[in-house]
């Protein structure tokens, strides 16, 4: 079964979230990351304890200035519910206020219909949105208010956090990170942070352990059902590792509940270093993926 039509950008939403966790990348502060930083993360997705695919998450960036891709097949569980594929790119640089500028295009395929979405990020306010084709009119769509799209990040800056020389603190899992996708916003609010020790797998060391929830701001239908689902959804744990040199946290693994079960992401490989002249990319595969 493919997404009807109105519910394709709501749909689009919510995979914004998993492309999003699968590739969370934002520059640190230059300040903290004075070296140019190249390496990669390789994942493992998994649906009820089952592989159905991977990615690799590729970071090259200097000083303040950063650009990655994004290369994604899915059939949104194994294809039984919904189908799509797509790729989508960030490239930019942090102001001194903090705040990202520069430009995110993605290019998606849902119900075999292309949707592009071009925006630029100014300061942290995006503008200059390209939607084609815009979402279906609907009396009960929330429209996004120019204030919405102040102090924003996009889908593929969300969730990393910059790290520094501070130590691991549980505070820093108490943040509501602004996310606007170009057709929509929403907030994700960690919180509950706890710290622990990985001993096994590729990454070992102090870890940060947050809650997540996704809370819809406007662009999207209150009543669809899969904002609801997402919006009441409480049992979305991150957990968050430093990347080599420390300057950033990235996802090392992610569990979501779901209406159909567990899914999850974990890094099977961590920090491996990226070949000369290596562009930041990801690369998703999924089984039988268009």
């Amino acid at each position: 079964m493919v997404a009807s039509s109105n519910d394709a950008w709501e749909t689009r939403s919510i995979a914004v979230i998993g492309a999003a966790l699968l590739a969370l990348a934002v520059p640190a502060p230059a300040s903290a990351a004075p070296e140019p930083q190249r390496f990669s993360i390789t994942y493992r997705l998994s649906f009820l304890d089952l592989p159905v695919g991977e990615a690799t998450l590729a970071v090259d960036q200097a000083g303040g200035r950063y650009a990655y891709d994004l290369k994604a097949g899915l059939r949104g569980l194994v294809g039984v519910f919904f189908e799509g594929s797509g790729t989508a790119s960030a490239s930019g640089e942090r102001s001194r206020s903090g705040a990202l500028t520069g430009t995110f295009r993605s290019e998606s395929l849902y119900g075999r219909k292309p949707v592009r979405v071009s925006m630029v990020l100014s300061g942290g306010r995006a503008h200059g949105e390209s939607v084609e084709p815009p979402p279906t009119p609907t009396p009960d769509r929330i429209p996004v208010a120019p204030q919405d799209k102040v102090g924003v990040v996009d889908p593929l800056t969300m969730l990393a956090i910059p790290l520094g020389a501070a130590p691991l603190d549980v505070a820093l899992c108490e943040r509501r990170i602004p996310v606007f996708n170009g057709v929509a916003r929403a907030d994700i609010v960690l919180s509950r942070g706890v710290l622990v020790t990985v001993q096994e797998g590729p990454y070992r060391g102090p870890a940060l352990d947050c809650r997540a929830r996704w809370v819809p701001i406007s662009g999207h239908r209150p009543n669809g059902s899969s904002v609801r689902r997402m919006a009441e959804n409480d049992d979305i744990r991150v957990r968050l590792a430093p990347v080599p040199g420390g300057a950033m946290l990235l996802p090392l693994t992610i569990s979501l509940a779901t209406g159909w079960g567990q899914a999850g992401i974990e890094a099977t490989q961590w920090g491996a270093p990226l070949k000369a002249g290596g562009r930041g990319a990801v690369k998703v595969h999924l089984p039988n993926a268009r």
